[in-house]
């Protein structure tokens, strides 16, 4: 059974993947792109604790980019927005131009 620390942990991270999820959806729309595909965290186990780096990948059809964040960052709404959001918006342009080469 999980502690209720785990628990918490755990309602807080999905909360971290609402707020990245929904900042991804405005910064799509505002680029008048119709898709985007974003996977937080690829291959993470169900309940699994991480505490290093997150992974934030996008796919536009072929195209493909990833931002990673430490676990501090993500966690904290105004550090991710101070210190992420300027790189998920041009990871984004740089799917919407068709770039090649990955932003991180």
């Amino acid at each position: 059974m999980a502690s209720a620390e785990s628990n918490k942990n755990g309602h807080a991270y999905m909360a971290a993947c609402d707020r990245v999820l929904h900042h991804v959806v405005a910064l799509v729309h505002a680029k008048g792109l119709l898709e985007v595909s974003l996977d937080i965290d690829p291959g993470r186990a169900p309940f699994e604790v991480i505490t290093g780096t997150h992974e934030i990948h996008l796919r536009q059809g072929n195209s493909n980019r990833t931002v990673s964040v430490d676990h501090e960052t993500f966690m904290n709404e105004a550090l991710f927005k101070a210190l992420v959001l300027h790189r998920l918006k041009a990871a984004i342009d740089e799917l919407a131009s068709g770039a090649s080469t990955p932003s991180e």
